[in-house]
């Protein structure tokens, strides 16, 4: 009986043991969005989770935001249920312990202790272009590159960053990226915006990778009118696997500019949340901006949503039968590779012309 506890145990340790190897080969490390600089008030604490983890998230005096794990080291309290910052700290609600932003213990409320060595994993945090950005990396190694401050989104020729819309969508960011890079997708799934694609290639330099299109719009789903040409082009920019930029643009005498940041962060090992934020080119006078705005802002919430449902049930094809006019996809993947740790797997794929 003894035998058959231990061999129990045992069975159930390596069954720990593979879903920790299968969540680390499957989450890459790199920036990822965690929220809006609008969901965090000045003094702000709340509370997320990423990764199949918790986290904090707080804004301390100076106003810069910061992440640590979620629960105090001292008796376990999650501290973005009723923590508050006092100055530079985080103070833990249960204890009064307060914490630095390095994860370091401040104070405790034991005036003739000393303080313990006891600490919080804190996590490399970025604020850019609207968005908070945290650094998640498995062995816990800091970033050597950042996401840029994008020009367009601090110009007065582009209307302020909006958010389109947030999914919880069961998929990975392996299917997530190859669905980005797939071009012959866009014809066929997206008819209705457009009708061609095609590829011109990607450029990659570290951990970013830039792919260049150009495309034929369908304008009466547009709206356009006869100023507008149906030929285009589309340059996406991808800083890392969870983060790309696209600018969009038509032909002809009005020239239309619609840029869009894609967002994918794992919830855990099954889901993504993901996040589309959009801005527009002030082209036409206030009140047809302000009518186009709104027509671009549909036409990516409803592009998008047919992308939903075959995320969530398509099946991960191992070594699938690429075509160049499927897109960068063999690239993609390949580039992606370098953010995931050691014991990721990269998919084998094959290309025919």
């Amino acid at each position: 009986m003894a035998s058959d506890r231990y061999l129990f145990r045992v069975v159930a340790d390596f069954c720990l043991y593979s879903k920790k190897i299968i969540m680390y080969s499957n989450l890459p490390n790199s920036w990822f969005r965690v929220a809006r600089t609008e969901d965090l008030s000045a003094k702000g604490v709340i509370p997320l989770h990423y990764f199949g983890k918790d986290f904090v998230l707080f804004r301390t005096e100076d106003g810069k935001p910061h992440i640590f794990d979620a629960h105090c080291p001292h008796l376990g309290a999650h501290l973005a249920h009723g923590g508050r910052i006092e100055g530079q700290t985080l103070r833990c609600p249960y204890h009064g312990w307060h914490w630095e932003t390095n994860g370091q213990c401040a104070a405790i409320p034991y005036p003739d202790k000393p303080k313990p060595k006891a600490k919080i994993q804190s996590w490399p945090v970025l604020e850019v272009n609207g968005l908070i950005m945290m650094y998640h990396h498995h062995q816990g190694k800091l970033p050597d590159w950042e996401i840029p401050q994008i020009p367009e989104l601090i110009s007065q020729e582009w209307t302020p960053l909006r958010l389109v819309r947030q999914w919880k969508v069961r998929t990975t960011l392996q299917d997530y990226m190859d669905n980005s890079v797939d071009v012959s997708h866009l014809y066929n799934l997206h008819s209705r915006t457009f009708k061609n694609a095609h590829s011109h290639g990607v450029q990659i330099d570290g951990p970013i990778l830039t792919h260049r299109m150009s495309q034929k719009y369908n304008l009466s789903s547009l709206a356009a009118g006869k100023l507008v040409l149906e030929d285009g082009s589309v340059t996406t920019i991808y800083y890392g696997p969870a983060y790309d930029l696209s600018f969009y643009w038509t032909e002809g005498k009005l020239k239309l500019g619609l840029l869009t940041i894609f967002t994918g962060t794992p919830i855990d090992n099954e889901y993504l949340d993901i996040a589309i934020f959009y801005s527009v080119k002030k082209v036409l006078p206030f009140p047809l901006n302000l009518i186009l705005n709104k027509m671009l802002k549909q036409d990516v919430l409803e592009t998008f949503e047919q992308d939903v449902s075959i995320l969530e049930n398509k099946k991960d094809i191992h070594n699938p039968p690429l075509y160049q006019d499927d897109g960068p996809v063999r690239q993609s993947r390949s580039w992606a590779s370098q953010f995931y740790s050691e014991n990721s797997l990269t998919p084998n794929t094959s290309v025919q012309k």
